[in-house]
């Protein structure tokens, strides 16, 4: 099965007769009208349907005077006898002053609609009167609203509309696409196949699609405004249930029918794993030993592993991988681990090399740095089965890679891949394993959307040892003192720090943000002069990003100047300051993930975010929630909520459906519920 779209998520209407759907056939809607519509993504009746009033304006029709004023109702449409009139000259208006049931209302003309129209009222007469309301001061007041005398009142019965507001759509009016879908629910609502089980209508108190879709666009007059709202939201919530019941159906489809059709190898080779774990020099926690042995259990298994592995900063996911690469490779398969930038690749590469000494596992390495003649030394030893374990980036996907058999993939920071590139992966091999890992934490609302389709694994413990980083906040006015602190610091230690910058170079287009490369030379021939300063970007070449991460790690480099490269997987423990400049500018996962950089020895760390002024609310927010938490699963979900799920993870590429109805964050318990839903129908567990 294919990748769902960003369009999986989104609700579509389906007819269970044939009936026709174009626009042109509803009232008032022409040639141009129906180009507006289209234009605006409305390009059948159905899609008329699923395009939700912004607001009801509830419309007081015939009530008291007296019920007007109390309710203060927006809208009102009723009768009045003429008690004044003042006339309109210059700027001051024409002012009709009206007696309502006892209550006085004013209307009120700035320009008159026609010659003469202000000689139509008399005091005495009677004016049916309709428009919005004003409560500023004095008596209620109309401005410029329709208003004809008539001879006598007549009988009405006093009641409520609430009339929909949809507005949206440039050059056409509200009262045609009110009208029009209208008659579209008058004519394809009982037409419409339901898309959803009757128990679970039941179940969840949810009205039929027909009944939702009365509720939003056929408004009665009612009784009580609460009443309506009730009615609504239910409807609401039968359209945002059913966008991620679609959703959650599609994703556990493709899991049952990966794990159906598919033969994965089996990897049983336990004891690999095991001789790793003696040779590692620190011991496993609880979290680590249980997501090594779900795995393991999956691995010997023939239905392919679908897994995604969440854990924080510094809670040792690389080591799980690492162990269930050497069952896979133990086995007699080939494990290929991908990273989404050579620095973090190499990190891992470093560690394999550290893990794996004694393991006798063939590995290789594939970059797009890399020199012509060791990328064909790599592919010959990948195709030729020479090589057990490959680390590499997005080179793996290059043509020409070829597997004698891939057994298992490991893929990094996933979500920075785009769908394509993970389904190209996994044809690499024949129904491998797959192991997702993210540094990142991802809320679960938002896990359940992108990666639906896999089994979650969290790590949460971090190792014993390490000492929570403590968090500072400070203005670019106290700069210097920071400096002085920092160099103090590895004088006195040997320590080394992070510096990291929004921008690699100056840039005019953003004036007053602090770039790398100057920073850095400034740092060098200032406070720093006495120490090693480093410079690192990803517009360096590959080796010569790697030359400084190898100094560095080595002790050679005192101070680190460097972009976000640097945000994940770098694995330095001397490193214990971790310095942001122009710290609003980032995101609070990113802030994270940087002040994950250090803390990784036994010594205390510091991060220190120094900021420009001037700060928006929302980084004042993600500022406060660093100081406050070092929790990345909870700072995540704070990340979430300011920024919304498009930008928490760069979704557009990695997959975040779409959704009409349905929000992620609002909804998040709707969501739970769809996946629970979908899965006990299609897997008879809704646990998994």
């Amino acid at each position: 099965m294919t990748e769902p779209t960003a369009m999986a998520g989104r609700l579509q209407l389906k007819l269970a007769t044939d009936k026709s759907t174009i626009l042109r056939k509803l009232r008032g809607v022409g040639p141009k009208t129906e180009k507006r519509l289209q234009a605006r993504g409305i390009s059948d009746q159905l899609d008329l349907l699923l395009y939700i009033p912004r607001k009801y304006r509830p419309t007081y029709r015939y009530q008291p005077g007296p019920k007007i004023a109390a309710d203060r109702a927006e809208w009102v449409e009723a009768f009045g006898r003429v008690t004044n009139i003042t006339e309109k000259r210059g700027r001051r208006p024409l002012e009709v002053r009206l007696d309502v049931d006892g209550v006085p209302f004013k209307l009120l003309w700035f320009h008159l609609p026609y010659r003469n129209f202000d000689r139509s009222f008399k005091p005495g007469c009677t004016v049916h009167f309709e428009g919005k309301v004003e409560y500023d001061r004095g008596p209620p007041t109309l401005a410029h609203p329709t208003a004809k005398v008539i001879d006598v009142s007549p009988v009405r019965a006093p009641r409520t509309e609430l009339v929909p507001i949809y507005g949206g759509i440039e050059d056409v009016k509200d009262s045609i696409i009110r009208r029009g879908a209208a008659q579209a629910c008058d004519d394809l609502a009982s037409h419409l196949e339901e898309g959803l089980p009757e128990e679970l209508l039941g179940a969840h108190e949810l009205p039929t699609i027909e009944e939702a879709l009365r509720a939003i666009h056929v408004l009665d007059p009612v009784d009580s405004i609460e009443a309506f709202r009730t009615c609504l939201q239910a409807a609401r919530h039968r359209l945002i249930y059913q966008e991620f019941f679609d959703l959650q159906m599609a994703l556990t489809k493709r899991y049952v029918a990966e794990r159906r059709a598919a033969c994965a190898p089996q990897c049983t080779e336990r004891e690999r794993g095991r001789e790793l774990v003696r040779n590692l020099p620190f011991k496993l926690t609880g979290d680590q030993k249980r997501a090594i042995a779900t795995i393991a259990d999956e691995l010997e298994s023939r239905v392919p592993m679908r897994r995604l592995l969440q854990g924080d900063v510094g809670s040792g996911k690389t080591v799980v991988a690492m162990m269930a690469a050497a069952i896979a490779c133990g086995s007699g398969v080939q494990v290929a681990m991908m990273a989404p930038t050579e620095i973090l690749a190499r990190q891992h590469l470093r560690k394999v090399e550290s893990f794996f000494s004694d393991l006798r596992i063939p590995y290789t390495e594939l970059f797009g740095s890399q020199p012509a003649a060791e990328r064909r030394e790599a592919l010959r030893a990948l195709e030729s089965g020479d090589a057990r374990l490959v680390i590499g980036t997005h080179a793996l996907l290059q043509e020409g890679v070829q597997f004698d058999n891939l057994g298992l993939i490991v893929v990094d920071e996933e979500h920075k891949f785009g769908v394509e590139q993970r389904q190209a992966l996994l044809k690499l091999g024949r129904d491998p394993h797959l192991l997702s890992m993210t540094a990142t934490p991802i809320p679960r609302s938002l896990a359940h959307a992108v990666f639906g389709d896999r089994d979650l694994t969290l790590i949460r413990e971090k190792p014993p040892g390490r000492k929570p980083v403590r968090t500072v906040l400070r203005d670019r006015g106290r700069a210097p003192k920071v400096y002085e602190y920092v160099a103090e610091r590895i004088a006195d230690t040997g320590e080394q720090a992070y510096f990291v910058y929004p921008l690699v170079e100056a840039s005019e287009a953003v004036p007053n943000r602090k770039n790398v490369v100057d920073a850095a030379e400034k740092l060098a021939n200032g406070p720093f002069r006495h120490l090693s300063v480093g410079v690192l970007h990803g517009q360096m070449p590959g080796d010569a990003k790697d030359e400084v991460m190898t100094r560095f790690a080595r002790g050679d480099i005192d101070v680190l100047c460097s972009t976000t490269v640097i945000e994940v997987g770098v694995d330095v423990a001397n490193a214990t300051l971790m310095i942001v400049e122009n710290a609003e500018l980032f995101g609070l996962s990113q802030l994270h993930q940087l002040r994950g950089r250090v803390g990784r020895g036994s010594e205390a760390s510091i991060c220190v975010l120094l900021t420009g002024f001037g700060l928006t609310e929302d980084a004042r927010k993600r500022l406060r929630a660093m100081i406050e938490t070092d929790d990345g699963f909870q700072l995540a979900e704070e990340d979430l909520k300011i920024r919304g799920p498009g930008e928490f993870l760069g979704m557009k590429q990695a997959g975040l459906p779409e959704f009409r109805f349905g929000d992620i964050l609002r909804d998040a318990t709707w969501l739970q519920t769809a996946r629970k839903d979908a899965r006990r129908i299609l897997l008879g567990d809704a646990s998994r």
